[in-house]
């Protein structure tokens, strides 16, 4: 009937225009011009009508097919996305798995309520049972999608830290449709153990999610943990760090009222030279306490007023190139992440130098479509590195490595670029990020 081909085809329709929404939640375009956008929808055109077609000619279920229609939307999504071609791979995978998984599912329970050709009509045979089907899996994958949006920044961070184990999920997933799809050969449903794949499957699905959630939640709280001792030490540091600054402050005004008394007597004996020595005299402190304006970004330049003094406290010459920031384009919290933790390792890398000078040189630009961040130091010469990270040489490393897991965390929400290079007695580090 025209009308059951009508339907399968908006169903195959909406299959393919999930997954192409999907990638374009987790992945960026590479260029953002008209033809680049045509390619792509028209590469979305020809996979949809590919699809009706096996679907009409050979079968509703195949995974020889569901392999090949990975493969192509990874061939098409690499071209048109800048994300890694694994990350594509690897959610193409579990997507279409995951559309299998309803069908064979949805096939066993009609198999099991009506008749035993129920599985042969959806599978060879366009009728409406197939419909019914598919248009169930599709409603559940779009509920999916709706909720993958609702939460995109939980799965993107689930994602880029545990790729390798959704990998491994979709390789077991993948396995268990192997299994389940015998009962599409009609003498296997004859054989008493045929149902035993329809609890199989799912068990097999609802043990690894399990495994897989307890782990997520396992890693969480340990990062949990770690956050939580990180903003302990910042607290307690910070906290140190103010009650100097208010220190000094209660010391000026303390003598303030002194000073005003000799300035008075001072001009009351019209000494006006020695008046104006000591006016110059209780204004260096004064000054000293004063935040320099930098980029005339708030947070830049309260970071750069507070490192700076830090580092000049342990004799190390700082020098700066910065132009004018713009407020808004760079989140806060993502500048104290970047900067103020790049700005801590190289004054930690300075203050272990005792024979050598200690030196800092911070460049920062910024335009309409960038933000350059340049850092570069003077240290030792011994840097701890594995699978090409840098790693923390201090005794609890798996807290204070934290810093550059931050780093590289913020840098990754502007799609930037984070490399260093280091010499003999140069450590430099590079930071691109796209407005």
């Amino acid at each position: 009937m025209i009308w059951l081909r009508v339907a399968q085809g908006v169903l195959c329709a909406v299959e393919i225009c999930g997954l192409y929404y999907l990638l374009q939640v987790f992945f960026d375009k590479r260029s953002n011009k008209a033809w680049s956008n045509i390619l792509w929808f028209l590469s979305g055109v020809f996979l949809c009508f590919l699809t009706i077609y096996q679907r009409e000619t050979v079968a509703m279920y195949s995974r020889y097919y569901m392999v090949f229609c990975v493969a192509l939307t990874a061939a098409f999504a690499g071209i048109y996305f800048k994300g890694q071609i694994v990350k594509i791979i690897i959610i193409s995978f579990l997507y279409y798995e995951s559309i299998c998984f309803f069908d064979i599912f949805l096939g066993y329970i009609g198999q099991a309520i009506y008749n035993k050709d129920f599985l042969d009509n959806i599978q060879f045979v366009l009728v409406i049972d197939r419909v019914i089907v598919m248009t169930i899996s599709r409603i559940v994958m779009c509920i999916l999608l709706v909720l993958i949006f609702h939460y995109k920044k939980l799965f993107e961070k689930i994602f880029t830290r545990y790729k390798f184990i959704l990998a491994g999920f979709a390789v077991l997933e993948y396995i268990g449709i192997f299994f389940c799809d015998q009962i599409f050969i009609p003498s296997f449903r004859l054989q008493d153990r045929a149902y035993i794949y329809l609890a199989l499957f799912p068990m097999l699905i609802i043990f690894t999610l399990v495994v897989f959630v307890a782990y997520l939640i396992y890693k969480e709280k340990e990062n949990e943990i770690k956050l939580i001792n990180i903003q302990n030490e910042m607290m307690a540091k910070n906290y140190h760090e103010m009650t100097l600054l208010y220190q000094k402050r209660e010391r000026i005004f303390h003598d303030m009222k002194n000073h005003l008394a000799v300035l008075s007597s001072l001009i009351s004996e019209k000494d006006f030279i020695r008046a104006e020595e000591y006016i110059n005299n209780i204004n260096n402190p004064i000054l000293i306490l004063e935040h320099k304006k930098f980029t005339g970004n708030r947070i830049v330049d309260i970071i750069l007023n507070d490192k700076i003094e830090k580092a000049e406290s342990c004799g190390i010459n700082v020098t700066i190139q910065v132009s004018e920031l713009k407020e808004n384009i760079i989140q806060d919290v993502d500048w104290c992440a970047i900067l103020a933790n790049v700005l801590d390792n190289a004054i930690e890398a300075c203050c272990e130098l005792t024979n050598r000078k200690r030196i800092i040189d911070l460049f920062i630009m910024q335009n309409d479509c960038t933000t350059v961040i340049e850092v570069s130091n003077t240290y030792n010469g011994n840097i701890v590195t594995k699978n090409n990270r840098l790693i923390s040489k201090k005794e609890n490393s798996k807290i204070h490595g934290m810093g550059m897991e931050n780093i590289s965390n913020a840098v990754d929400k502007y799609n930037g670029v984070l490399e260093y290079n280091y010499s003999q007695d140069i450590f430099k580090i590079n930071i691109s990020l796209f407005n």
